[in-house]
């Protein structure tokens, strides 16, 4: 690969696809933006106010405005794609806000303004509209700018780019310290791949397939570099898995002066009550220097890439760090990868190739977007790979399926592990609750693609099924491919939960198959919510993935649950050999056939709900 030139064409192609998608989008009608989840109408909003300034750079205004701190949206029937974190466009004629999504669920959906953009948020507080307001998903170029700063420190450096350019080609060999000191309670194959992570001259390739414990031995590897006085950059797709490798690190080094995680609040959730980890929006190399707020001899530094290399955040200016641990290497692409390597020294990447991948253009014949860097490394490196052997999640019974389509075997229970030999008392389901712990419930109710009622509603049912018998809400997961579903999982499922939990989502997990990778519970159910595959014919593979399907059926400790329209498993090859994409998914359609040939059964009557 010409790391170079591949690289500059990515950026093109990944600008032009954006760019074609936001404006494609733009075009459609408004009924069809609100039915794909990408814009929100006919809102009421109501606005709360800063009493003064929000910051040093914000102007005074006139006394009859005030700058906004935050926007509450009422919406009858909320079907967006919109998330906590996105930004959004929040109009009503020739108002025009930029803000974020600051919370997204059943009591609230609430916007704020970045930091970046508080100062372009305000309004007559006394005289605002109330109604008529539109949410849209803004167009943002953050992604080009970034992977742009990285070609030009590429093309700038040829140190750099030799360096890069031979370990994305297979070129680079590592060398060994010998330092030998395991860790005592990590499991050999843990200790194996900390002692190669530590002692390696240039990288190390951890595989973490679901439960093995990859986090703790990143967080070992972490507090032996930081101990060491190494620079140490933590990076992954999501904030949620840089927070929770923050968490285990800290969890080991106990001093908030070595462990930092820079973003703003609504990115920081799982960090913000974690007093071993300190909480920055940024911190230059500048002013870093010297400062006795943070440790001189050894540090570890959570963000995402964009943190990194991104031009106007300044968030970490002029660091460059000795080595860059990325978790979740699976879900990121080559090009952003490459952006954290042009900072970085050694390269420690964790993850698992059989679980989510990363959203990248399609047949664009470019070869950093033909796979994740994670499976490229796997691909290049067979011979680097360490993998983590031993699951603490999944019972030799939840094991067994998982292993078998996806693991060549190689996975074992751990011996800490239980089966669930629980007799459950059930109003709605007790042959589900008390057969096999991995259990496909097939029905054959045809309702909205991408939102399935009655699919919520079972889902109602089977929760339900569990706090009959003492269970807690906080051991269940709940979840789906499709956002939309997950609302109207969340509106069925809180009509059963108690009257007394005032926010019961904020200990409920119910999310995207996406957003569920690195969770786990007691209790996993599992909403497919497409009716009929053939209705989703320009998704079938995201639909039929087998990663999404790998990633949902391992989360669970004691039983999962997956609930299916039948028509998703009756695969019929003749009605699909025609589809563009057949041959391209024909390989996955044969691991959910295998899957249902696995799996113990459940049929659900349409008539009565009643089992068949």
């Amino acid at each position: 690969m010409d790391v170079l030139k591949e690289f500059q064409a990515a950026i093109k192609i990944e600008f032009a696809k954006n760019l074609q998608d936001f404006e494609e989008q733009q075009k459609l009608p408004l009924d069809e933006r609100v039915a794909k989840g990408v814009t929100m109408t006919n809102l009421r909003v109501e606005m709360e106010f800063y009493d003064g300034l929000p910051n040093q750079w914000c102007s005074r205004l006139p006394s009859s405005e005030k700058y906004i701190s935050s926007v509450k949206i009422f919406c009858d029937n909320n079907i967006s794609k919109f998330k906590e974190g996105n930004p959004v466009i929040l109009s009503n004629g020739n108002e025009f806000f930029k803000m974020e999504v600051e919370e997204d669920s059943t009591e609230n959906f609430i916007l704020k303004p970045s930091d970046y953009n508080v100062d372009t948020c305000y309004i007559d507080y006394l005289s605002y509209p109330k109604n008529n307001w539109e949410i849209n998903t803004e167009k943002i170029d953050i992604g080009t700018k970034l992977l742009l700063t990285a070609a030009g420190v590429l093309n700038n450096n040829d140190t750099i780019l030799r360096k890069i350019e031979n370990f994305l080609n297979g070129r680079t060999k590592n060398t060994y310290q010998s330092y030998s000191q395991g860790v005592g309670y990590l499991n050999p194959s843990q200790n194996s791949a900390y002692l190669k992570a530590i002692n390696s001259s240039d990288f190390c390739i951890i595989q973490g397939p679901p439960g093995t414990g990859k986090t703790e031995t990143i967080g070992n590897i972490a507090k032996h570099m930081v101990d060491s006085g190494l620079k140490v950059f933590i990076t992954a797709p999501t904030h949620t898995a840089i927070n929770n490798c923050l968490n285990a690190v800290a969890s080991k080094i106990k001093d908030s002066t070595k462990v930092i995680k820079i973003g703003e609040k609504a990115s920081n959730k799982e960090v913000q009550s974690n007093l071993n980890v300190g909480k920055k929006s940024r911190i230059t190399y500048a002013d870093y220097l010297n400062n006795d707020n943070y440790s001189q001899k050894g540090i570890a530094i959570g963000s995402t890439a964009y943190s990194l290399c991104y031009p106007g955040s300044k968030k970490l200016d002029g660091w460059k760090f000795d080595v860059c641990i990325v978790d979740e290497a699976a879900q990121l692409s080559i090009p952003l990868s490459i952006a954290a390597m042009c900072r970085t020294g050694k390269y420690i990447f964790v993850g698992d190739h059989k679980q989510l991948d990363p959203i990248i253009p399609k047949g664009s014949n470019n070869e950093m977007f033909a796979e994740s860097i994670f499976s490229r490394l796997a691909r290049i490196y067979p011979n680097e790979i360490n993998l983590l052997n031993t699951s603490y999640r999944l019972n030799k019974s939840l094991i067994k399926i998982p292993n078998t389509l996806f693991y060549n075997n190689l996975l074992q229970s751990a011996s800490t592990t239980q089966e669930d030999i629980v007799k459950y008392q059930c109003h709605h389901h007790t042959k589900i609750l008390n057969s096999e712990s991995h259990k496909l419930i097939l029905h054959n109710v045809f309702d909205a693609n991408g939102r399935s009622p009655h699919e919520a509603k079972l889902v109602a049912e089977l929760v339900s099924d569990l706090l009959q018998n003492g269970v807690n809400i906080k051991d269940i997961g709940i979840m789906s491919p499709f956002r939309a579903q997950v609302r109207e999982i969340k509106k069925e499922v809180k009509k059963v939960l108690p009257k007394s939990i005032s926010k019961p989502f904020d200990i409920l997990l119910v999310d995207t198959v996406d957003g569920m990778q690195g969770q786990e519970r007691n209790y996993i159910i599992y909403s497919f919510a497409n009716s009929h595959p053939l209705e989703s014919m320009r998704r079938l593979d995201f639909f039929y993935s087998p990663n999404r399907l790998n990633v949902a059926i391992t989360r669970a400790i004691k039983k999962c649950f997956v609930i299916s329209n039948y028509k998703v498993f009756d695969i019929i090859d003749d009605e699909l050999r025609d589809h563009e994409e057949y041959n391209n998914i024909k390989d996955s359609l044969d691991v959910f056939k295998r899957y249902k040939a696995m799996a113990s059964i459940v049929h659900i009557n349409q008539a009565d709900d009643s089992e068949w």
